[in-house]
């Protein structure tokens, strides 16, 4: 690629990343796979944090997030800026080897454009307020609310490198390049295991029917079991739990905690079989290539494990998640689509303008999204109470804050939330809610627990649902006027409670602290010394 080509391949690319948007820190699954490297940078008091003392899932993302904490946790946001560039980068090099795309600047323009709408916030902004529904992301992303690119850097981002490894083969690379690349997903998350084998098999057969190199053949698989290990050793380590009631652990993991990943009659709807649709389209225009064959083979192989999940009703396999492999082949899909359209773009300089025009206009839209706050919205009225905790909350204190297990009822498919306004969970559909959930990195203070943040160890996870059953009982019951309740808050470490304002705590031993529009805060009475009232916002 010569050097101009591949600048303008860098514009579009943080065009693209613009007009994506992310969100602010601590949204989402961030307050999940944030807490381990805060802790580790010794941010607020985390390292005494419950949950930050259970086991890894994913130590790699946790150092590189514990090394940028030290600096700014900020620095985390150009990262994640970077990972998109890189996407987008992925997407320009596949679109270059799609069957009939000739890469004309017309069609180089056009393909980013057309590329960058089916990505676009002010896009997904304008169907969520028309429609009530997202209906791009389900082109971007995979079954069962998995995805590769979410609203900010997370493991799951790096899955990345999957479509980097088949830019890689599609163009003609090494395929052990593109075999390690593919595996080096596993080294960020394990949840890449299954989709990175499946995707690396249907690389060994496809270069095998080729070439029938035996060496290349190797080559792939000692690159792959290189990096993959890893992710294997990892995997290994957080889930052994000697002792422990495994299968219990993987029932509440499947049926309790993550049921729209993992149970197929919860996230199966008509949007799923439109995405398979939309897999099987991609997969048509690369049929008679090298490619085509290898992305059947690993589609085929994630159709296969999931009649086995299904036949078999196994929770590991569920957990597993033989449908990820989705998450890949949806962006490939619309990366396909999208060449074929801009195959057929007007070319000259009238066409050349409009898409020019339609990316620039997509870029600072993002900007304007971003600006505006028209997405990623979190709950305003919890800042208060995050500003009094950052100034009062000490090393030995723990929060208890109203959790509770999700009505999800009945609710089915798999929604995204990411462009409406909180609160964004309502009872009897398939959501989790997420008032409070970024209380531990908001705030820095020790959270006894809450739902969204979860353990993987079979031993830490029955921890973890003891934990909910208790708090979800002080929260849906009338259980605080029960006698030896303080007690109770005692033997479990609490020494704090975090309350609506709407509801107000009379009981002995509990003592108010803090009050603002939306929360109260509690001591235990003997459990911390006693400061004055503060009065917040």
């Amino acid at each position: 690629m010569k050097f101009w080509r591949f600048g303008e391949m860098i514009l579009c690319a943080a065009a693209f990343a613009l007009a994506h948007t992310q969100s602010p820190l601590y949204y989402s699954n961030q307050n999940q796979y944030f807490l381990h490297g805060a802790a580790q940078a010794g941010y607020g008091h985390l390292a005494n944090d419950w949950l930050a003392n259970t086991r890894d899932p994913t130590p790699v993302f946790s150092w590189l997030v514990a090394a940028i904490y030290r600096y700014d946790p900020w620095g985390l946001q150009p990262a994640y800026f970077g990972l998109l560039m890189v996407y987008f980068g992925a997407a320009w090099a596949l679109a270059l080897a799609v069957p009939g795309f000739v890469p004309t600047r017309s069609a180089r323009w056009a393909f980013a454009a057309v590329f960058t709408l089916t990505h676009a916030a002010i896009v997904r902004v304008a169907s969520i307020q028309l429609t009530s529904v997202d209906y791009p992301w389900y082109g971007q992303a995979g079954l069962a609310a998995q995805y590769m690119l979410g609203p900010g850097i997370q493991p799951s981002a790096f899955g990345v490198l999957l479509l980097v490894a088949v830019a890689v083969y599609a163009r003609g690379g090494s395929p052990v390049v593109a075999a390690a690349i593919a595996a080096a997903a596993c080294v960020f998350h394990a949840t890449y295991l299954l989709p990175a084998a499946l995707l690396i098999s249907g690389f060994l057969i496809a270069s095998w029917l080729a070439t029938r190199d035996v060496r290349l053949i190797a080559g792939m698989a000692a690159a792959a079991s290189l990096f993959g290990s890893v992710g294997c050793v990892n995997a290994l380590h957080v889930l052994h739990s000697p002792g422990a009631d495994a299968a219990e652990a993987l029932r509440i993991l499947v049926e309790v905690r993550i049921p729209h990943h993992c149970v197929v009659s919860r996230w199966f709807d008509a949007i799923a079989a439109w995405q398979i649709v939309w897999m099987g389209i991609g997969g048509y225009f690369l049929r008679r290539q090298p490619l085509g064959w290898a992305l059947c083979i690993a589609a085929s192989g994630g159709l296969l494990l999931t009649g086995l999940q299904l036949a078999t009703g196994s929770y590991a396999l569920a957990l597993a998640f033989p449908w990820r492999i989705s998450v890949l082949l949806v962006p490939v899909a619309t990366i396909v689509v999208a060449a074929q359209l801009a195959a057929r773009w007007p070319r000259g300089g009238g066409g050349d303008a409009v898409a020019a025009t339609l990316l620039l206009a997509l870029a600072l839209s993002g900007v304007v999204v971003m600006l505006l706050g028209w997405g990623y919205q979190m709950a305003a009225d919890e800042e208060p109470l995050y500003a009094y905790l950052r100034q009062t909350a000490g090393p030995q204190d723990v929060y208890l804050v109203p959790v509770s297990f999700p009505k999800v009822g009945s609710g089915r498919g798999a929604v995204s939330n990411t462009f409406r306004p909180p609160p964004r969970a309502e009872p009897g559909t398939n959501q989790i809610p997420v008032d409070l959930q970024r209380f531990r990195l908001a705030s820095g203070a020790c959270l006894y627990v809450d739902f969204k943040s979860i353990p993987y160890s079979a031993a830490e996870v029955l921890e973890w649902y003891r934990r909910m059953q208790f708090a979800s009982s002080l929260t849906t019951t009338d259980r605080w006027h029960s006698p030896g309740i303080v007690a109770e808050l005692k033997r479990e470490g609490i020494t704090h409670v975090v309350w609506p304002r709407s509801k107000p705590l009379v009981v002995d031993g509990l003592e108010l602290m803090y009050i603002d529009a939306a929360y109260a805060v509690y001591r235990v009475n003997g459990a911390v010394e006693r400061t004055a009232v503060r009065s917040g916002s």
